[in-house]
């Protein structure tokens, strides 16, 4: 198992990628703090995932927008296991709304959760690292909308575009002392909390289709094995890099449409 006797803080791991990344950890030997805002039955369900696998598992309530929430957090887990070697900083949250009718308590709410959230939750944990001089991997969840914007969905693309650099200001300050910090970007994934009633709607799913070269949406299950990647030492040389996972859709300018 390559990530036995590790310690894993997942954000937002009460549903959707980050639960999926949660016990796909486990399965691979990591206890796994379960870090929730909202949704504490999907949570403990999720910790009794990770106990059922023979791993351990602790349940915290933060909104990692605070950061009262986020060192209280990064404490308990701490305390609980006296170390974290894996942040995955995944918690993350959109809304539909054009740029010019935007409200500055949306903004602030996303980009809240989204960038400040990565901030809070990357230095809290690196600090700790850097104390104990644990050589650890930090993970944080970005979106293809970092770089291919979406129409209004405006406070979203911002906060992701600010968490690849957020990401590599990290790698460029931790490296030195071994921790690992890496982004992942996701495409269109089903089944996320994120998503909502995305793919609902069928001209939704042919438009994403149509602009993806691997020719379907992914599940959540294909989430976990870019994020492990990461989180050993199969990345050893990797640092600051944004690997992106969305099935060909940021390669794809046009597909078949101007043909003719």
């Amino acid at each position: 198992m390559r990530l036995e006797n590790k310690v894993a803080l997942i954000t937002g791991s009460s549903g959707g990628i980050g639960k999926e990344i949660a016990i796909g950890f486990a399965k691979e030997g990591a206890d796994i703090v379960v870090n929730y805002a909202h949704s504490e039955k999907d949570a403990h369900e999720v910790a009794r995932s990770i106990e059922a696998l023979g791993r351990r598992a602790i349940v915290v309530k933060a909104d990692v927008s605070k950061k009262q929430d986020v060192d209280r957090m990064v404490d308990t887990a701490w305390n609980e296991f006296g170390k974290i070697d894996i942040l995955v900083s995944n918690a993350g949250i959109t809304k539909e709304c054009s740029l010019l009718a935007l409200s500055e308590e949306t903004w602030d709410r996303i980009l809240g959760v989204n960038l400040k959230g990565t901030f809070l939750t990357n230095s809290a944990v690196a600090r700790k690292m850097v104390e104990a001089k644990i050589r650890g991997h930090i993970i944080n969840i970005s979106s293809v909308n970092a770089v291919e914007v979406e129409v209004n969905r405006g406070p979203y693309n911002t906060s992701k575009g600010g968490v690849d650099l957020l990401t590599k200001s990290f790698a460029a300050e931790l490296g030195r002392y071994g921790i690992h910090v890496n982004g992942i970007a996701y495409g269109s994934i089903s089944g996320t909390n994120i998503a909502g009633e995305f793919f609902d709607a069928g001209h939704i799913i042919d438009t994403i289709l149509s602009k993806t070269a691997l020719g379907y949406i992914a599940t959540t299950s294909e989430c976990v094995g870019p994020a492990l990647f990461l989180a050993t030492n199969d990345s050893s040389y990797i640092q600051g890099e944004i690997i992106v996972v969305d099935g060909g859709v940021s390669i794809m300018k046009f597909n078949d449409e101007l043909k003719g």
